[in-house]
């Protein structure tokens, strides 16, 4: 009987040693608050929550972590400062990481175009400064940037050695007649294959197709400098022949 009325004394005890960690209302509706840290799945209590595993968030408005630091109102919402501090938000099918903005006040955001700053959609596409990512010619891409992207190295891979421009020094490439190619220019205002001022602004241009192509005509160009440089001298030697005739 000792015993039992002991167990039960620990029991009640520990309950309450538990219950009065946590602050707040009781109910289901009003904020809960704890003091100290929380440590779920692990003894690890080094920050204010420890996870073991994995979290997931769900709901019908999308949902958002909070990184950083910031202040709290009177009425509860949250005042993020500009020092440094992230939101990650769920919102329409799509993952959205980005700095924030001053006056930040619950869900009402004074900077939409700042939310875009890293999004990334359902089937893997990731946007920087930009989430508009679905298109009917959006299908061969995976990463969108918008404004300019600033880097010391850009490699582009060539998927197969016809993929490069050298086929243009081979000996059975037809290049095209000056003559033809000066009719190509008078008519139609830019090079064979060069996409003309309308397409580049309409379409864009791919860098990888494009150095191929400006490849492929300083190829061509320097087909056409030999042969005029052959035809020279060879009207050279023909001038040196004349002369020696017309001096005996």
């Amino acid at each position: 009987m000792k015993k039992i009325a002991l167990l039960a004394t620990c029991a009640l005890f520990s309950n309450s040693l538990f219950s009065q960690q946590w602050d707040g209302a009781t109910n289901s509706t009003d904020y809960i608050f704890r003091n100290g840290k929380v440590s779920i799945g692990t003894d690890n209590n080094n920050d204010k929550l420890n996870l073991n595993g994995n979290l997931r968030l769900t709901g019908n408005f999308g949902n958002k972590i909070v990184f950083g630091g910031g202040s709290t109102s009177s009425n509860g919402s949250t005042i993020v400062g500009d020092g440094g501090d992230f939101h990650m938000e769920l919102s329409g099918f799509k993952l959205y990481l980005h700095p924030n903005v001053s006056a930040y006040f619950g869900d009402i955001d004074p900077n939409p175009e700042l939310k875009k700053s890293f999004s990334m959609g359902l089937s893997g596409l990731i946007g920087m400064g930009t989430d508009n990512f679905y298109c009917s010619q959006c299908t061969d891409y995976r990463l969108f940037v918008k404004d300019g992207i600033k880097t010391e190295k850009v490699k582009v891979e060539i998927a197969a050695n016809n993929g490069w421009a050298d086929y243009v020094f081979k000996k059975n490439y037809k290049l095209m007649p000056l003559q033809d190619l000066q009719s190509y220019i008078d008519e139609k205002g830019h090079l064979p294959e060069i996409p003309t001022t309308e397409e580049a602004i309409a379409n864009g241009i791919e860098l990888k197709e494009m150095n191929i192509l400006l490849l492929k005509k300083v190829e061509e160009l320097t087909l056409y400098t030999l042969q005029q440089q052959k035809n020279i001298e060879e009207q050279n030697k023909r001038i040196e022949t004349l002369e020696k005739k017309l001096n005996k």
